[in-house]
Formats: C-alpha cells, structure tokens, sequence
C-alpha cells in the first residue's frame, strides 16, 4: 500500500494493550503516524492537544466510553474521523454511533487487512470532505469579495455619474442626459444581480436574515412601479397599474420583497418588445377564489396554507415573448433563462427568479409563472392576509 502524508495522525483507543499496539504498527507500517491512548479521559486530552486524521474507538472503554469520546470530537468541531470498534453482537449499538457521526465500525475480532482498507477509504473520505470544505470557504471569499470589491465601486460611479447628469459639472443636454441615465441604469442592474447572488448564497447557507413585519403591498407595488415607469417608457412599453386600495396587509420583509418586485419588472421589461405593455395587479382573494388546481407542480405549498381564507394575490402581466412550455418549470432555478431569443441580447445572470423564489417563500407564500410562447407572461405571487399586524383566517 501507498504511503501516507507523516501528518495524518491516527490516535488508537482501546483498553486491550496487546490489540491496541499491534493495531498501531500495523499502521505505522503502513505509513500513518498512529500513537494509543488506553481510556476514553487520556484519549480526549491527547485530541484536545493535537490534531488527529482519524481515531480509531473501541466502544467499551473506562473512565470515558467511545461514544462519549465521539460526542466531544464533534462538540469541539475538530475535522477528526471516528471509526468505532465493537465486539460481535453490539452492530447495532455500532450503527446508532454511525447516526452520532462516525464513518465506519470494525466488529472484533477483525482481520489487519480489513482494517487497513477500511481506515483508508475513511481517510480519502475526509481527504474529499476538506477539499469540498476549502471550496466552500473560497466560494465564501468569493462571495464577500463581489459584495466589497465590486459592488462599492460601482455605486461610487453611479454617484459621479450623477453628477454629471444633474448638471453641476456644466451644461447637459437631452440626448447626453438619456445615455447617462442608460449608463446608471446599466450599472444599477450589475449591482441587482451582486445583491441576488449574496442573498441567495445567504439563503442557501442559511443565514439570510428576514425582518417580518406587516406592510402595504400596494405601497411596496407603487414604490416599484415609479422606479420602472421611466426605464419602460426609454423602451416604448407602456407600465399601467391596477390596485385595489382596500387590500389588507401582508406579512413580508419590505426590502427582499421590494426587490422582488424589482427583479420581476426587470425581467418584464427585458423581454416586453416596443410597443408593449406591463401591467402590475394587486387585490384581495376569498380561499374558493383561488385557482389551486392550476398551480404548476413546481410549486411547493406551505402546510396549512390552502386552509386560509384570505390572500393577496400580486400579479405582474407582460406582453412580451412568453416562456415556452419546457421552459416553465426551470425559470425559478439558479443561472437558468429562457430559451426565448426576445430579450436575450440585454443580458442577465438567471438569478433574478431564484432570489424571487427563495424571498417569497421564506415569507410564507407561493410564486408561479403562467405563460405562452409569443402571448406573454404573468407572475402571480399569493401571500396570506394581514389585518393589524395578525394574520386573517377569515374564521
């Protein structure tokens, strides 16, 4: 067998002096820097003062078991493997200490070979798990870097952009005023995809925080509208609303949602042609008013849910190329566009709908899409009721 590194350290625990030793020179030789420890209390002072590769637990050891010693490698997040050895007839109490976070057993009596083989499949196993880990990390780096080193400096040449644009530099006309905006425009876009690759690694890694609170959905709607009524009128596409002023609440982070917002009138009007419309709908739905035999399979409805009897239901209708049939079920995935030609030409990372996914079901609702190749698209988003910061069963 192949040599291993001199640093990867195997610590041996077993009461039985003569097994423990001959375990450890049959892994010196084989290349390891193994060392025995011959109770539980010295084996958890030898991994608090060392870093071990892999430990070898016999189960039934004095003054500390080898579970307990398994608790506290896992307890003091060392990157240490366990591989637990029992006598014949405790597999099963083996297996429960597989769910606790070792990687194999050995039941005794157990031939050299079948242990030399299990300890190195174990130490290529964690060999994988440090360099998915190392990845991870860099993928972290990563992530902060876009959020610092690129998003800042954009947002400054917004600022000087804007500047110039406002005319406290000298005289700006019509037509150079125009390719400014389309300048700020274009950056504001780069740094809404940074901010959904952030959110999305935060959701992902489960450390996007949510402040939740009650809002008006036809402020949040109004607040987006204004933003692209500009932006859509530079493209000839008329932006119209329909909302109901007698919507009740809804229970939303008001940025995340603002933004999702955003990301669907962005991606309206990406793919809107000239002469297009987008309209933006809010209004309030009875529970029998909702058309849940139609939700797309995609779609992942929260227990309890469809038992409410108020919603809102958000809409942002497009007549733009629509979303061909195979495509429907893929939007809402990370780095995925549709195939449709219209609109491909401006762009875009496919992150925009994930965000808007992971965002509206983190506040308790369901997003959909329903569309046809050259009619359009409409995205519904159905949120439950909120009446004075409580939510409305309607019972």
């Amino acid at each position: 067998m192949a040599a291993q590194q001199p640093s990867e350290k195997i610590l041996v625990v077993d009461a039985q002096a003569d097994s423990a030793k001959l375990i450890v020179l049959q892994l010196q030789e084989a290349g390891f820097a193994a060392v025995w420890a011959r109770d539980g209390e010295a084996a958890i002072g030898m991994l608090d003062g060392d870093d071990y590769s892999l430990a070898l637990l016999d189960i039934r050891l004095p003054k500390a078991n080898g579970i307990e010693v398994l608790s506290h490698i896992r307890e003091s997040g060392k990157d240490t493997a366990a591989i637990m050895m029992t006598a014949h007839g405790n597999e099963n109490l083996a297996v429960e200490c597989m769910k606790a976070g070792c990687v194999d057993y050995l039941s005794k009596p157990f031939a050299m070979d079948d242990m030399l083989q299990r300890v190195m499949r174990a130490m290529t196993n964690r060999r994988v798990l440090l360099q998915k880990q190392r990845l991870e990390q860099e993928k972290d780096d990563f992530v902060s870097m876009l959020s610092h080193d690129m998003k800042n400096p954009l947002t400054a040449v917004i600022g000087s952009i804007d500047i110039i644009r406002e005319g406290r530099l000298g005289t700006v006309n019509q037509e150079q005023a125009e390719y400014l905006h389309a300048a700020i425009d274009s950056c504001n876009e780069v740094i809404a995809m940074i901010d959904n690759l952030l959110d999305i690694h935060r959701f992902e890694a489960g450390r996007m925080q949510m402040k939740i609170a009650a809002y008006s959905a036809v402020e949040i709607l109004r607040g987006g509208t204004r933003r692209f009524t500009r932006i859509a009128e530079h493209d000839g596409i008329r932006l119209r609303e329909r909302l109901s002023h007698e919507t009740p609440r809804i229970a939303v982070d008001k940025n995340a949602f603002s933004r999702v917002i955003a990301n669907l009138l962005a991606n309206s009007v990406k793919f809107t042609p000239e002469g297009g419309e987008i309209v933006v709908s809010c209004r309030c739905l009875k529970g029998a008013e909702v058309p849940w035999t139609r939700l797309p399979s995609y779609v992942t409805v929260p227990d309890g849910f469809a038992e409410k009897d108020c919603f809102v239901q958000v809409s942002i209708r497009d007549t733009g190329s629509g979303i061909p049939p195979d495509d429907l079920g893929r939007i809402f995935e990370r780095y995925v566009q549709s195939r449709s030609g219209v609109g491909r030409e401006r762009g875009g990372a496919g992150l925009g709908l994930a965000f808007c996914k992971m965002a509206v079901e983190s506040c308790g609702g369901i997003i959909w899409v329903e569309s046809e190749a050259g009619l359009g698209s409409i995205f519904v988003i159905l949120l439950p009721c909120y009446l004075n910061g409580t939510e409305c069963t309607g019972k």
